[in-house]
């Protein structure tokens, strides 16, 4: 373990040290930067801030940031993500932005790597789940015990925040996509472009609509606060808005008018009864039918649409309570 390394955890480690007064702090962090101990003592401090570092969800994006190549290696193959490293003949690090992003990834799913969540037992994974907000997917039999082990783990690696979501998004977009995204949320002051109309402040334009999916998240959290629902369901082969899906969309066009800035995707779903290719243009034409009912509020240009037909079931039994959960649009903000 490098100095940096265990200075940074060390920092860590001190600050939660809650019942320490101020000099025994300040003697235990010269000890630390200027060690009398034997290395085997501070081998065994640097194991228990490591432990530490583990359980607050250990690096930030910030401190990974600090940190030389080769402390990005060893704390990639500590985290079993040997196979991103790229090394060149000399054992150098190629791709030090995608390393850190991936460990970024890794702590925003609670710590773990998706093979460290497959050794995890079912009532552990259900912890996690609830200390993640993701007590809704969870699907449990009469007895507690976890049914859809799968799909719980899959929703951890996938449950990094809004603004990271949104960040991979836009990066994803080309330009013209991110000048119009841009565009509709009212932000051309932040647009620069040269005189062949082309984009020449992609990152900067990008950390503004980032800027933006915080107010975003603050907003939706405020309507999840009140009780505000982000899913309705619908009739079997049926993609009818009825009353209880009326009042859903209402909500939520109030909630857009009065939130200029945000975009909504709605995710169309089926149940698994019928052929893929039937599901996804089902799935298609759900969130269609919202959208339909969202354009009346003049909120078309801020809505996309996307159908992963009974690819992403919530229940995955094979009866009609089931079937019921997963005919749905949900509503996802960014």
């Amino acid at each position: 373990m490098s100095k940096k390394l265990l200075l940074i955890t060390s920092v860590i480690f001190l600050s939660s040290c809650a019942t320490t007064n101020i000099q025994e702090l300040g003697d235990k962090f010269l000890d630390l930067i200027n060690p009398s101990d034997t290395p085997a003592e501070v081998a065994d401090l640097s194991e228990q801030v490591l432990v530490l570092s583990a359980e607050r969800g250990s690096f930030t994006e910030e401190e990974l940031e600090t940190l030389s190549n080769d402390e990005l290696i060893e704390l990639a193959i500590e985290k079993g993500l040997e196979d991103i490293l790229i090394l060149d003949a000399d054992g150098n690090l190629q791709n030090r932005d995608e390393v850190i992003k991936a460990l970024v990834e890794s702590y925003e799913s609670g710590g773990f790597t998706k093979e460290e969540l497959e050794m995890l037992s079912n009532d552990e994974l259900i912890e996690i789940a609830k200390e993640k907000g993701l007590e809704d997917i969870l699907l449990l039999d009469a007895d507690g015990n976890l049914l859809n082990r799968d799909q719980v783990i899959n929703a951890l690696v996938d449950s990094g925040s809004l603004i990271e979501s949104a960040t991979q998004e836009l990066e994803s977009l080309s330009d013209d996509a991110l000048i119009e995204i841009a565009q509709a949320k009212g932000m051309e002051d932040e647009i620069i472009l040269d005189e062949d109309g082309n984009l020449e402040n992609r990152d900067e334009l990008i950390e503004a609509l980032v800027e933006g999916a915080a107010e975003t998240k603050a907003a939706v959290a405020e309507l999840e606060k009140v009780g505000g629902s982000f899913t309705i369901y619908f009739a079997y082969d049926d993609t009818e808005i009825d009353e209880v899906a009326t009042r859903v969309i209402i909500e939520h066009a109030n909630f857009m008018q009065n939130n200029p800035s945000v975009r909504l995707r709605l995710e169309g779903h089926a149940d698994e009864r019928g052929t893929r290719e039937y599901n996804l243009a089902l799935g298609e034409n759900r969130a269609l039918s919202v959208k339909e009912v969202l354009s009346l509020y003049n909120l078309e240009d801020r809505v996309v649409v996307i159908s992963y037909g009974e690819e992403r079931p919530i229940a995955i039994e094979h009866n009609e309570e089931a079937w019921k959960k997963n005919r749905r649009v949900e509503f996802v903000y960014y």
